[in-house]
């Protein structure tokens, strides 16, 4: 089991909610809230070493410069988010949403996207009365394919 999950298990009963699964999805978001901020405080101690370190290689001939440069230039990146290191990769967030078809179109149509499951499920129930082939899809926040949502 890993930290976040011990540390979840252990949170998500002291977050008020109406339900369990309600009270676990904000847990999550704390903890998702939590990692990133951890993330920019380690991304801003590397700007500042980077930035020390390219100060150390000076500037008394040209591979030092180029060094130095390059260093800075690291730097720079890293500060506009154009670097992120392979451990600033956040978890796949989950994103729920009601799929039906219509009789008079071809395809599968998709609508009212949420983070909430609960929500979506909700919405699936109310769409039954309209659209009968209603049912629940769920995705990755980037923006994979639409699939048949896992069992809870």
């Amino acid at each position: 089991m890993s930290a976040r999950s011990t540390i979840a298990d252990l949170l998500w009963w002291s977050v008020p909610s109406s339900t369990t699964e309600d009270a676990k999805a904000k847990t999550e978001q704390l903890l998702d809230k939590h990692r990133i901020e951890v993330i920019a405080e380690r991304d801003a101690q590397i700007i500042t070493w980077l930035t020390k370190k390219a100060g150390e290689e000076g500037t008394s001939n040209k591979d030092s410069r180029t060094r130095a440069t390059a260093i800075y230039r690291m730097a720079d990146k890293l500060s506009r988010g154009a670097v992120r290191p392979p451990l600033s990769a956040g978890p796949d967030a989950i994103e729920y949403a009601v799929a039906f078809t219509e009789d008079d179109q071809d395809g599968v149509q998709v609508h009212s996207p949420t983070e909430s499951r609960t929500e979506a499920e909700a919405r699936v129930s109310r769409y039954l009365d309209m659209y009968p082939t209603a049912h629940l899809v769920q995705r990755t926040v980037h923006r994979s394919k639409w699939t048949d949502p896992a069992t809870p």
